[in-house]
């Protein structure tokens, strides 16, 4: 699969930058540009229609205003010339900003987000959130889920190589949860009974945010996860650090539930 390289917004970013009342995170992914490009050909197009209403109401308040000598008309406004421009105008909206927006949209979703990486460099994971934690499963050695060398890291922390291609399938331990990476513009939403998948490939390292953008119960509040993008080598010492380790069987330890759910996963779909 060849990827396109991500384009330099230059005097796009600077002509709608200001149409954002907080800066939006860092954007470090391969394809996070293309929604960054459809909110902004929003912003721009609805900020001159909504500017050409304002100056028309403004005239018009000026220049229908109650003064001495002057007699109200009154028009319902169904005429066939008011409904002539009514319908015009409703269609060029219609096409300026909707069609646009749809023409982008499935443009996007067909050279990009639908377009799932294959192939050995692609790295796989399952994803598993519950009330109120993220559950993380990389394939062990044998390449394949659900056998005993799966790696499972501590709750809440995903770690992946940059530059590489990620692909994340989605289950739902209880209710709907939604997988959401501001850094990557994407979220996908954790449906109890199905599995879901998204795709993604980070351009830098670093510690970003991992966040539900559903609400999920009382603690949506503090389901927060941590994504550390690293290079190839730092991940895969983080995997040999994280790969499990085999446990006498008899021993007796008092076994405590920290509500981690036991033996999930499944087994991998590929997608089609």
């Amino acid at each position: 699969m060849h990827f396109k390289k991500k384009p330099v917004m230059g005097w796009k970013a600077s002509l709608f930058s200001g149409f954002w009342f907080k800066a939006p995170p860092r954007d470090i992914s391969l394809d996070g540009y293309r929604i960054d490009d459809v909110i902004h050909y929003t912003d721009f197009v609805i900020g001159i229609y909504f500017g050409i209403v304002a100056v028309v109401l403004l005239y018009l308040i000026l220049r229908y205003r109650a003064s001495r000598g002057h007699k109200a008309d009154y028009d319902h406004g169904d005429t066939k010339k008011h409904v002539l421009i009514t319908g015009a105008l409703g269609i060029f909206v219609f096409l300026s900003v909707d069609m646009v927006i749809e023409t982008l949209a499935f443009k996007d979703l067909k050279e990009a987000f639908w377009n799932f990486p294959k192939g050995d460099k692609v790295l796989r994971i399952e994803v598993l959130p519950q009330q109120f934690a993220w559950n993380f499963r990389y394939a062990g050695p044998d390449g394949d889920f659900g056998t005993k060398d799966d790696i499972v890291p501590v709750q809440n922390h995903m770690h992946i190589p940059v530059n590489t291609p990620v692909v994340i399938q989605l289950g739902s331990y209880d209710v709907i949860h939604s997988f959401f990476l501001p850094n990557f513009r994407i979220k996908q939403d954790a449906t109890p009974g199905m599995i879901t998948a998204l795709w993604f490939q980070a351009t830098e390292t670093g510690e970003f945010e991992i966040a539900c953008a559903e609400l999920c119960g009382n603690g949506h509040y503090r389901m927060k996860g941590y994504l550390t993008i690293e290079s190839m080598e730092d991940f895969n010492d983080w995997l040999a650090d994280n790969a499990p380790v085999e446990e006498d069987e008899d021993d007796w330890g008092d076994e405590k539930d920290n509500g981690i759910p036991e033996d999930w996963g499944w087994t991998w779909k590929e997608l089609k």
